[in-house]
């Protein structure tokens, strides 16, 4: 068989076996924080009076020629009062065309307070979204379509078991808590902590006969902002060691030995303009030994307009996986650019306050 062949028909290979279990597989985003809401729909509207939006693109393992991509952007809004709205669009690309996926989707979230005093705060969040996936088999070749000399002479199987095409809704819900630290009567650290249950519903797999339902999924964040006695490089600010946690584990039955874990850890050294950090994440099947590991490497500019309303963020991060992977995958890059729009009017829509 041609190299070339052999290389497309292992990759599919691999991406029907996903079929087996869901092909709606979540997203994995090397920069956690900045797609919070993604993650957990608590986290929109975190900051009141702010509407903040990001774009990202992600690639995975440029070295394949077939693409392996995702556009993700979302935009949430906090005003004055105890909710906070959110809308989002993602759009990815498998296996070169072999998988296209589009969704569309909405999040709302609603404030309560601990201490007004203290500033801390907990909010719940709940999204919705209407997903469109589709196949396409028509670039691959499959095995029984290939001839030990000749190579690919024969038809296309017969594929009928298996629908091209699928529609369906998803929801989610989420907490997560805001908590402030003090030394010293000054803040030392803030904390945001959350957590979330995607596909509560357990919408079904429509691309199979037996019509499978998608595992739900769940998952743990924290985000914290340390303040350091040092100035940052614009000598205008502190500057922040900012360290984090992302737990997600995937199954029908979920922290069971057939579950899916997704660990990421790591921290960020904020010295205003610039940003970055190195953090360490791991895939791992509960009754597997072998996992997939990277380090992540990530750079980042922040930039604030002379009216101090508009805050620019631009990030890039590289993954850099580890073991036999490294060679054959050349590793992911990701790249967001985040616009953080600050508006002072206090609107009041007593119909939404609670």
């Amino acid at each position: 068989m041609p190299l070339i062949l052999k290389k497309r028909f292992l990759i599919f290979c691999g991406m029907l076996c996903c079929l087996q279990t869901t092909v709606a597989q979540d997203y994995n985003f090397s920069q956690f924080w900045e797609n919070r809401t993604y993650y957990n729909p608590a986290f929109s509207g975190i900051n009141e009076g702010e509407l903040n939006s990001i774009l990202t693109y992600r690639k995975l393992w440029p070295k394949f020629k077939e693409n392996f991509s995702t556009i993700y952007f979302s935009s949430d809004l906090k005003t004055y009062n105890n909710y906070g709205f959110g809308l989002y669009f993602i759009n990815s690309d498998e296996g070169g065309g072999f998988i296209k996926s589009t969704t569309l989707g909405l999040s709302y979230s609603w404030r309560g307070y601990f201490s007004k005093e203290k500033g801390t705060y907990f909010q719940l969040g709940i999204k919705g979204s209407y997903n469109n996936e589709k196949l396409n088999f028509n670039k691959y070749i499959f095995s029984g379509q290939l001839d030990p000399i000749y190579g690919p002479i024969y038809q296309h199987p017969d594929l009928s078991a298996i629908k091209q095409k699928q529609n369906y809704w998803d929801f989610s819900f989420g907490a997560m808590a805001f908590i402030p630290w003090e030394r010293n009567y000054t803040e030392f650290m803030q904390n945001y902590v959350g957590f979330s249950l995607n596909h509560f519903t357990r919408p079904k797999n429509n691309f199979l006969e037996d019509t499978p339902k998608i595992p739900m999924k769940f998952s743990l964040q924290w985000h914290g902002f340390i303040r350091t006695s040092k100035y940052s490089l614009d000598k205008k600010s502190w500057m922040y060691v900012s360290p984090g946690l992302l737990f997600e584990n995937t199954g029908d039955k979920l922290l069971s030995s057939s579950s899916f874990n997704n660990v990421m850890v790591g921290a960020d050294l904020v010295s205003d303009p610039i940003f970055g950090g190195v953090w360490y994440s791991s895939q791992l099947l509960n009754n597997s030994e072998e996992n997939y590991k990277v380090l992540i490497f990530k750079l980042g500019l922040k930039l604030n307009s002379e009216s101090k309303k508009i805050q620019y963020r631009i990030t890039y991060t590289y993954d850099m996986s580890m073991g036999n992977l490294t060679k054959s995958t050349e590793g992911s890059h990701e790249i967001s650019i985040n616009v953080a729009y600050r508006f002072n009017a206090k609107y009041k829509y007593n119909i939404f306050s609670l």
